[in-house]
């Protein structure tokens, strides 16, 4: 498949680069979770201009700020979300009035979920319900039929080639697949210092609108 010039001024490791200065978190712990690079030559994570969609959500969990949403928003802002992937998990923040704390309750606050993800699966699914053979999904992304017989066993894809993909389908599959799976609790500085006021015993939670940094 041809990558698109739009996608050019995309580069996922200056983004991790970013978050990750502003977090404080070294490359090396970075590195680490999604084993890629020695602890000497780690900052090599930040010269990528792509990668793989699995690396990139621990990536998100590691620096607690969703990667993939900030992309999408930015790439895909005309594909709405698939229906059936909006989660109804319930998702807050409880304040302990009693003992002046915050309690983050996220039932699903981890990437576990990617042992069962197969992208080329969702993707073979999708053409499937609209009746295309392999010909039909040749045409579609422009690409060969042994691409499409590879892309049906590929279990995770490089984001920009998810991107192309969805752009060329019109269907979200990065939302499907991982976004409505996704939560990350918001983080927290805790050298920055906050102060909880406490105004009436009666508040006990509040949702989560976002995950913003």
């Amino acid at each position: 498949m041809k990558k698109e010039d739009s996608l050019k001024d995309l580069h996922i490791g200056k983004i991790i680069k970013d978050i990750a200065h502003q977090r404080q978190i070294s490359a090396k712990i970075i590195a680490e979770n999604i084993n890629l690079y020695q602890k000497n030559n780690a900052n090599k994570i930040y010269l990528l201009d792509d990668m793989d969609c699995k690396d990139v959500v621990i990536v998100s969990y590691v620096l607690k700020y969703n990667i993939l949403d900030y992309i999408v928003q930015k790439y895909l802002p005309f594909l709405s979300f698939p229906e059936c992937s909006v989660s109804v998990e319930s998702r807050r923040i409880t304040i302990d009035t009693k003992n002046k704390r915050v309690i983050i309750y996220a039932p699903f606050n981890n990437c576990d979920f990617l042992k069962k993800t197969h992208i080329g699966q969702n993707i073979r699914k999708f053409a499937e319900e609209k009746g295309w053979k392999q010909q039909d999904m040749a045409k579609h992304l422009n690409c060969s039929q042994s691409t499409v017989s590879d892309l049906y066993g590929s279990k995770s894809l490089k984001v920009k080639t998810l991107i192309h993909i969805s752009k060329s389908l019109q269907y979200h599959f990065i939302a499907e697949i991982y976004l409505s799976k996704m939560f990350i609790a918001p983080f927290f500085d805790m050298q920055a210092g906050y102060t909880i006021t406490f105004t009436s015993p009666q508040i006990c939670s509040e949702e989560i609108i976002d995950d913003t940094f």
